[in-house]
């Protein structure tokens, strides 16, 4: 089995983790798991999957997201609220961002082509 070896503790969820596999499968790079950006010696955010060489993060969500996976305290609003402003942090600085359900996982080269698509943009800012 091609995933067998490539288990990484810094994987959050099963779904990072068969990502990762499904990324290897289709020829993606090798992401950075739980890839961090910061500017000026500030943490701007970090993402499940990082490409540098592209300025590409690439994460990996659910509805738990927005569910169980809360903390004490915050709402769906909230939790979407905050990920869109550093969403726009990080784009500020260039980088491009791409999104995808379990679902897409099964949807292999579709996923590919959005990745090929942001890697074309985030070196283009590069």
């Amino acid at each position: 089995m091609r995933g067998v070896g490539r288990e990484d503790a810094r994987s959050e969820s099963p779904g990072e983790s068969y990502g990762r596999v499904v990324l290897d499968r289709i020829g993606v790079p090798a992401p950075v798991p739980q890839d961090e950006v910061w500017d000026q010696g500030v943490l701007i955010g970090h993402a499940d999957f990082g490409w540098e060489e592209f300025r590409t993060l690439g994460e990996c969500n659910g509805k738990d997201k927005y569910g169980r996976l809360l903390r004490p305290g915050q709402t769906a609003a909230d939790a979407v609220f905050a990920e869109k402003r550093r969403e726009d942090a990080l784009r500020d600085l260039g980088w491009q961002i791409v999104r995808w359900l379990w679902e897409d996982l099964y949807q292999p080269e579709e996923l590919r082509r959005r990745l090929e698509r942001a890697f074309d943009r985030g070196l283009r800012v590069a």
